[in-house]
């Protein structure tokens, strides 16, 4: 229990320093520090998504270096399962990639994707918006399906961890709207589930990815707004 009430805890100051530091001065000065708004705009993208690897990776990360007495392989690094793994990511990418083609031009979607709101996408914007979504998801699944689910799992056992898991991971989604918090149980209940029966986060953090760049690649050739520069 002391470890899972550290992870809480974690999990609990770095979504609360995430969330209010977006809201501070001092990231305000940084999104306006970029007299052209398309750069602002970017800006304020990767700014967000690479705090998100600072808070939700390296954080939780060294903390379980340092103050649990498990290794890293206990918190889902580990190439365990290797082939049931990559049955589940086929299996899952494809059902992923089919409903976010079928989601992508509804008005709902292109209200809230690509997030990074300008109009004119060349190939330098794709590639820091896909390595910057990597990383950000990267960080993410470690603290979600890493480091909280094996603290839960360890204390409270299978069902529990689940439930709980998912329960918090669909409360953060709640400032995204009814659809996405909604969404995000079953999908949480999936996730959770598949990674504690391999031991590894491999099938969540590569389902996630395909999720969200599935989303954004569609969702930029659905909007009429959105001009795509190859060259």
């Amino acid at each position: 229990m002391h470890t899972l009430s550290i992870a809480f805890s974690a999990v609990t100051l770095s979504f609360l320093a995430y969330h209010f530091y977006l809201q501070s001065a001092s990231f305000q000065k940084i999104v306006q520090s970029y007299h052209d708004p398309d750069r602002s705009k970017v800006a304020t993208i990767v700014v967000q998504r690479m705090l998100g690897f600072f808070l939700f990776g390296i954080t939780p990360l060294l903390i379980a270096v340092f103050l649990f007495d498990k290794p890293l392989v206990y918190y889902g690094f580990t190439g365990a399962n290797y082939s049931k793994s990559l049955c589940w990511i086929a299996l899952l990418s494809a059902i992923v990639i089919l409903l976010n083609y079928i989601n992508a031009p509804k008005k709902d979607n292109l209200a809230m994707y690509p997030q990074i709101r300008i109009t004119t996408w060349k190939p330098n914007i794709l590639i820091i918006s896909t390595l910057t979504w990597i990383a950000y998801l990267a960080a993410y699944e470690f603290m979600f399906r890493g480091f909280l689910l094996f603290a839960l799992y360890d204390a409270l056992g299978l069902t529990a961890a689940i439930v709980i898991n998912t329960s918090i991971y669909s409360l953060v989604h709640v400032p995204k709207g009814a659809k996405e918090a909604i969404g995000a149980i079953p999908l949480g209940i999936v996730l959770c589930y598949l990674t504690l029966i391999t031991g590894n986060i491999v099938v969540a953090f590569v389902v996630h990815v395909v999720m969200a760049l599935s989303n954004e690649w569609f969702s930029l050739r659905a909007n009429p707004a959105i001009k795509i520069i190859i060259k």
